[in-house]
């Protein structure tokens, strides 16, 4: 049974893959988080998320990577297409909904796009 989840070929999993992104990609800042992003050759894009340490509690880390990925999977199109995506979650980010995550990445790539 297939399930609707997040195929793991669209996650960014190596530090390989995160190191390049930081290095070459265009990077976005919104309030506790920012964007890097890079056009890759997969044909589609790929997210990963970086939580810092400084947010306390695992479960609280664990929670906002699993808001970003279902983020990403219900509204890809948000995303740039074609990209490999590192979101990285500063401590003073506040998480008030699933919702929140949408209109701040909206709101990223609208001003980038003015």
């Amino acid at each position: 049974m297939q399930g609707s989840g997040l195929p793991k070929k669209c996650l960014l999993r190596k530090n390989g893959e995160f190191n390049t992104v930081y290095r070459q990609g265009k990077r976005l800042y919104g309030r506790g988080f920012g964007l890097v992003y890079l056009t890759n050759r997969c044909g589609y894009n790929r997210i990963g998320i970086s939580v810092s340490r400084k947010v306390k509690g695992a479960v609280v880390r664990n929670r906002i990577k699993r808001i970003f990925k279902e983020s990403f999977r219900l509204n890809r199109g948000l995303y740039p297409p074609e990209a490999d995506i590192v979101v990285t979650v500063r401590p003073d980010f506040s998480l008030q909904s699933p919702q929140h995550i949408d209109q701040a990445v909206k709101s990223l790539f609208r001003l980038e796009s003015v």
